[in-house]
Parts: structure tokens; sequence; C-alpha cells
């Protein structure tokens, strides 16, 4: 497989991608025509521990190296590019949560993160702005 990938983490690639190769690929279009959320694709990814991949041990999840995040995110994009999305959005927010999130909050949500007992995501839309967040800008003003 090559990219450094220790065992572990080539072993988690190898079952990411069996997965996606034995559910999600013969099944995705009529999920996708029927408009129906996957809810046994979301929960295998769960016991794979796919939404704990850039959360901390002391937290529950199980952390990998970028090559490897990168490499579980193609196979899922491999299968449905909205299975990849539900990963990527909750990574983001754990991993913001990890580096900026109080002590407090760090306790009350990863370990659940991490689980994908709570899954999370995030919102950029703003009225009359869209969605492209490389074109929006903040400003913050003084009360």
């Amino acid at each position: 497989m090559g990219m450094g990938l220790n065992d572990d983490e080539a072993m988690l690639v190898e079952t990411v991608h069996q997965f996606v190769d034995k559910e999600v690929r013969p099944k995705v279009r009529d999920v996708e025509h029927a408009n129906e959320y996957p809810e046994a694709w979301i929960e295998q990814m769960k016991r794979i521990g796919i939404y704990g991949l850039a959360i901390p041990e002391e937290y529950g999840g199980t952390p990998v190296s970028m090559p490897c995040y990168v490499l579980v995110t193609q196979e899922l994009a491999r299968g449905w590019m909205s299975l990849a999305g539900a990963m990527g959005g909750h990574t983001v927010v754990a991993k913001l949560l990890t580096l900026f999130g109080t002590d407090e909050q760090k306790r009350r949500y990863l370990s659940s993160l991490a689980a994908g007992e709570v899954r999370a995501t995030m919102a950029l839309t703003e009225p009359g702005g869209g969605s492209d967040l490389q074109n929006m800008s903040t400003t913050a003003l003084q009360d």
C-alpha cells in the first residue's frame, strides 16, 4: 500500500475498502435514488471506528496519520461521496474541539464523537452568501 502506513493503518484502509466493495457499491444507486438515509452504513462506519480517527486515545479515539486519513476518505468517496462527507465534517469539528475546546467541552463531547454516538458537522451558509467558504468574509463589530 505504501505511503508509510503502519500495520494497523493498512488494515483499517483495507477494512474500509472491503466495506465499500461489499456493502456500499452494490447498493449505492438504490439508496441514492430512494433518497434514503444510509443508517446501516453509518452504523458500520461506527463499528469500524471511522468517527474516532482524529480524536485522541484518552477520549476513546484511534488517531491515525494523515496519509491513512486520506486513504480512508478516498475509499469512502469511491463508494459514495456522501459517506466521505459524513466523515469529513465530523472530523473537522472533532479536530477543532480537540485543539481549541475547553477541558470541559473535551470531556463532554469527544468520547461520544469518537464512538459516533454523536455526529458533528458544520454549517457555513449565510443568507445571501451561499456556501462558498473561500469567498466569505466576516466582520466583528463591538456592541
